[in-house]
């Protein structure tokens, strides 16, 4: 797959490898029970069950708790629109916009600089800052509505979520930016503290490729290869971001994820998809230079 995660995202989420203190105290690394998992958020007496959780993540409710968000994010594996292939189309949308917006704001700097120079009254480059941060603003709020688009066909859309908490502190609209953090640091802890990805042993879970590439590069690192291990593991081989950083030996070559749950959910709920599917789907989260 083209790596859709944008370059300066590292800048904004390293700080998400220290959660916050509330997380940090209650998080252990530990495997998840996915078999518990699937029956408590399927029954409807169950504290954690599915649609209890999804009305608290709904509504904002910032007082969900770390293992709340272990049983929404895992849970999903079992509810009926599953999909771990699953990409909106406003993704790609979403994605061209930002280029463009970053072009606009490169050109708003060199505009805004070379009046700057010419020694342009203030009346006048004010005049022409406000127009431009006008154009911006259209623009930003463009990005946003279809990263809510795109949220809205798969709720576990991290790269559009770390857009919303981007944007959203970008217009000053701290609130928001708040919410959608708090909803992007918790769904990366329940991913970080489900193992430490050193072996198949100790793999990482997810309910997505997606989240694997997402997640390394948080931690810093590009991933360089990808192989899939029988009956269902993705060991993805990564170098650090940081060139300073390269040639440690120390560091990790690589990391293991667990995606047996994802696979037998995908082939029970579109089993006319036969193999060849499957491995076009799992062939497209590969990163190319």
């Amino acid at each position: 797959m083209k790596k859709t995660i944008i370059s300066c995202i590292l800048l904004t989420l390293m700080s998400l490898v220290t959660l916050p203190l509330h997380a940090q105290k209650k998080l252990t690394t530990e495997k998840p029970d996915l078999e518990q998992i699937r029956k408590a958020t399927l029954d409807p007496q169950s504290p954690f069950y599915y649609p209890k959780l999804q009305k608290l993540y709904e509504r904002n409710d910032t007082t969900m708790t770390p293992e709340q968000y272990k049983y929404y994010y895992y849970g999903a594996m079992y509810q009926e629109d599953y999909n771990p292939y699953r990409k909106s189309a406003y993704v790609d949308k979403t994605d061209s916009l930002l280029s463009l917006n970053r072009a606009a704001v490169e050109r708003r700097d060199s505009t805004f600089q070379s009046l700057v120079k010419r020694k342009t009254g203030s009346f006048e480059l004010k005049r022409k800052y406000d127009e431009i941060a006008t154009h911006t603003l259209r623009e930003q709020r463009e990005i946003m509505a279809n990263a809510e688009l795109a949220l809205k066909d798969n709720p576990f859309d991290l790269q559009s979520m770390y857009m919303l908490t981007r944007l959203f502190k970008d217009m000053k609209k701290d609130m928001s930016a708040r919410i959608w953090d708090y909803r992007l640091e918790n769904i990366l802890g329940v991913i970080m503290y489900s193992g430490t990805g050193k072996d198949k042993e100790n793999a990482r879970y997810v309910i997505s490729p997606d989240h694997e590439y997402f997640l390394l590069e948080v931690l810093g690192y590009d991933v360089t290869d990808y192989d899939f291990i029988e009956p269902g593991f993705d060991y993805l081989k990564v170098t650090p971001i940081d060139e300073k950083r390269r040639g440690s030996p120390n560091l990790p070559t690589g990391f293991y994820f667990d995606v047996q749950t994802p696979i037998q959910q995908y082939s029970k709920k579109y089993p006319d998809s036969g193999e060849e599917e499957t491995e076009a789907a799992g062939e497209e989260i590969i990163l190319t230079e």
